[in-house]
């Protein structure tokens, strides 16, 4: 049978009418506009709205605890009155015979200091000379009490003085004296002072500004902060790109390996922070544990992590690395493995060296993505809060004091909003100058 075919007369040709742009717009933008509104609501609430308070609240006055709400528009940028209570000189011990009080002068530099807990959560700071242990100094913590006695020991010029019947051993400041303390009024000052100073003290008090732009302490803490992020990044990539490189060679165990390495990043911060608290000990500490049982040093000159400042900003930079490089190794890993094998193994056959196909290949096809690592890594470390905060409070006398920890103590703990907002207003525009300058990096190489 022969199959039937149609004549093109019979065939209909059904054609479809095109569909303007334009109405398909005004059909799907109310369902768009619906989809998008809980994103616009999200950013509205949760970051506008803070961000606007911010601003508002650093042009402020504000206290907590207190209903007085004043616009002083760029007085918290610039001056406010407080007062400083400088320790000239101490009168650290008295003895009735001179011959006793030259003998404990010449045990000065055998002297020890540590932090011991004393009534109201506080930590008095003790120096041990000669047998007599002299409690000077009572503190928050225990690295501010310790800092304290130690630069009243290393750094103040030590004689011994004739006091009426007795014989006082005084040590006296060679330049810079002792900053007790920063108050908003002279009774805060004087009952601080009366229960913190622990022996005789000579005390001057100097007014002066305390404006976020005047202000010492947030002058150190910008610097603080810097040193703390770039000290960090560099370490992370220093550590991150060989444990990248390693991480992506074929070997035995290597699927373990790679779960074992994000440890650190998964832990959560105010765990292994407590961990690093008790490794760091000056007294308990497994580090200064380990250095004294293996005779590297005498147990009265173990490093005091918490109570030096370049030890302490040390320890909070490898807090910090050993939390953060796993990050980064993950990030470049992620990279490594998208490059092809057959272009390494190309550049090998040809001669290039292990350095000259990183250098040349990796490091080239890898940059974009390190990139963004780094970018997510700096925002990172630039607002870290909690490491700084549990370790060290930004002690030892504010040493370690970075902009996210002094944003806190002045906003919350002291209750000076409108100053803490300050502070943490003036961080907007140094991330974004950061965020900005290495996107136009990024793409440029892109």
């Amino acid at each position: 049978m022969r199959p039937v075919i149609a004549s093109p007369s019979s065939i209909v040709t059904r054609t479809r009418e095109p569909i303007s742009r334009s109405s398909m717009f005004e059909r799907e933008a109310p369902l768009g506009y619906a989809l998008v509104l809980p994103a616009v609501l999200y950013l509205g609430v949760f970051i506008a709205y803070p961000f606007l308070m911010s601003v508002w609240m650093s042009f402020s006055d504000a206290q907590a605890g207190n209903q007085k709400w004043t616009w002083t528009g760029w007085a918290n940028y610039s001056k406010v009155e407080a007062y400083d209570v400088l320790a000239n000189s101490f009168h650290v011990a008295q003895f009735k015979e001179k011959k006793d009080a030259e003998a404990f002068l010449a045990a000065r530099d055998k002297a020890t200091v540590t932090a011991e807990p004393a009534e109201g959560g506080k930590f008095k700071g003790v120096l041990h000379v000669a047998g007599k242990d002299v409690p000077v100094l009572q503190l928050d913590n225990d690295g501010d009490a310790s800092f304290a006695v130690q630069t009243i020991l290393s750094d103040f010029d030590w004689s011994v003085a004739k006091s009426g019947t007795t014989w006082d051993v005084v040590a006296k400041t060679k330049d810079t004296p002792l900053t007790l303390g920063e108050f908003q009024d002279r009774k805060t000052m004087k009952d601080a002072i009366k229960n913190e100073v622990l022996v005789e003290a000579d005390t001057t008090i100097q007014e002066k500004g305390t404006g976020v732009l005047q202000d010492p302490n947030f002058v150190r803490a910008v610097k603080n902060t810097f040193q703390y992020t770039f000290g960090t990044e560099l370490l992370k990539l220093l550590i991150g790109v060989p444990c990248a490189l390693l991480l992506n060679r074929k070997f035995a165990g290597r699927r373990i390996l790679r779960g074992l390495v994000v440890i650190p990043w998964v832990i959560p911060i105010a765990i292994s922070a407590q961990g690093w608290l008790w490794i760091f000990d000056s007294t308990y500490g497994v580090i200064n544990w380990a250095l004294v049982h293996s005779h590297l040093v005498s147990p009265g000159q173990v490093p005091n992590f918490r109570g030096d400042k370049d030890w302490a900003m040390f320890s909070l930079i490898l807090v910090n690395v050993w939390r953060g490089f796993p990050f980064t190794a993950i990030i470049i890993l992620a990279g490594l493995t998208a490059i092809p094998d057959e272009i390494i193994e190309r550049a090998r056959l040809d001669g290039a060296n292990a350095f000259q196909r990183f250098f040349y290949i990796i490091a080239p096809m890898v940059r974009p993505i390190l990139m963004v690592s780094l970018l997510f890594s700096v925002i990172f470390s630039f607002t870290d809060f909690n490491t700084i905060w549990i370790i060290t409070r930004g002690g030892p006398y504010d040493q370690t004091q970075v902009l996210s920890t002094y944003a806190y103590q002045l906003g919350i703990n002291a209750g000076y909003l409108g100053k803490g907002a300050a502070i943490s207003l003036f961080m907007f525009p140094i991330m974004a100058v950061m965020v900005l300058a290495m996107l136009q990096f990024l793409r440029r190489e892109v």
